[in-house]
């Protein structure tokens, strides 16, 4: 269970009467979360936090924003490193996120994904469109040298990690809902193994874990290289990323299949 003054704080966010109050709560919403992390909180558990907390806060009478939110916030995976993103327009929002520190984003409504993170339906072929556009995201290998990832290579969380095993999920379970629980319905809908859905759920965890060090460190928005981290986490992100890469090559490969054998069923020559 999170600490109380955590809880407190959460209480506290829907029910903001002035911007000044909102500013308020979203930057000592950052520093108890600095604290929490420095008390080793479960990061997964924060970023369900702080996402609440700002979905509170934006929805509050002090701000009573129009918009839509979507995005890692959305699903209750966002951490403070990460854009608060929306669908519509609102000038005064991003103001105010800006004035404590935060970023803000107006989503292009017409990409799916930012659309199913906000709730709305899938649409006909929705699902595949979600699966193509997940696959596409698909990291390249991390270069090796002598049998270990090259100390050179540049971290990328966003683009090996987080973005990869969100396409994924949201393509197994396309409702705004976390992305470990997203991994989850994957089994139950039979989309993804065990094997597979715990691997990028593993992988997942990691990620946000060295993410939420970095903003904590205050080096979130910089490049470093994998020489550059401390050790376990340069040994963490490294078996992160070979994680989701041997997920995501398994993964094409069967759907890959799946896509081909469907269009012999369908193709006229083929038929009977």
């Amino acid at each position: 269970m999170l600490h109380s003054s955590l809880r407190e704080l959460a209480l506290q966010a829907n029910r903001c009467e002035s911007t000044a109050a909102a500013r308020g709560i979203l930057s000592e919403a950052q520093e108890l979360l600095r604290n929490a992390l420095r008390h080793r909180e479960s990061e997964t558990e924060l970023t369900a936090w702080f996402s609440r907390l700002v979905s509170d806060v934006v929805r509050s009478p002090a701000i009573a924003s129009p918009v839509r939110l979507t995005g890692a916030v959305s699903r209750g995976d966002a951490i403070p490193s990460m854009p608060i993103t929306w669908l519509g327009e609102d000038e005064q929002l991003l103001e105010i996120l800006e004035s404590v520190g935060l970023k803000g984003r107006q989503a292009e409504d017409e990409f799916l994904a930012w659309r199913v993170d906000a709730g709305y339906p899938v649409g006909i072929g929705g699902e595949q469109q979600l699966l193509d556009e997940a696959l596409s995201l698909r990291p390249p290998a991390l270069k090796v040298v002598n049998g270990l990832p090259d100390p050179d290579s540049e971290v990328d969380i966003e683009s090996y990690l987080l973005a990869p095993i969100a396409g994924i999920a949201r393509w197994a379970a396309p409702s705004p809902r976390p992305t470990l629980d997203r991994l989850e319905i994957a089994i139950e809908r039979q989309l993804l193994s065990p094997s597979e859905s715990q691997s990028l759920a593993a992988a997942w965890e990691t990620a946000i874990s060295i993410a939420m060090r970095r903003w904590l460190a205050n080096m979130d928005g910089r490049s470093t290289t994998l020489d550059n981290l401390p050790a376990l986490d340069r040994t963490a992100y490294g078996a992160a990323c070979r994680l989701v890469a041997q997920t995501f090559a398994a993964i094409s490969a069967r759907y890959s299949q799946e896509s081909s054998d469907s269009q012999e069923t369908l193709d006229p020559q083929n038929v009977n």
